[in-house]
């Protein structure tokens, strides 16, 4: 899915979805270092846990770029709301 079309609960869930797999990779080399992994595992560890971190960055940064647009688009929105002038309601009596 194109960042560019991300709503805010996705964008939420892209950046949850890299701090997790940030995590794992965290807990696995955690566990390969406790607990001596056997010599032949220790490449495919490497690899996953620098390769892990590496493949979820594009959805990190659609997420946080989302995440900014949003509030740049609520900011003009705001700024816009705030030029227009203040009138009093019809109804009201005074």
């Amino acid at each position: 899915m194109d960042h560019e079309s991300c709503s805010r609960r996705e964008a939420i869930a892209r950046i949850a979805f890299a701090l997790l797999v940030v995590l794992a990779c965290a807990g696995l080399v955690s566990a390969a270092a406790l607990v001596p992994a056997p010599p032949l595992v220790l490449p495919l560890i490497a690899i996953v846990s620098i390769g892990g971190p590496m493949t979820v960055t594009p959805e990190l940064q659609a997420g946080i770029a989302a995440l900014r647009r949003q509030r740049d688009a609520i900011a003009a929105l705001r700024r816009n709301l705030a030029e227009l002038p203040e009138t009093t309601h019809p109804l009201e009596r005074g």
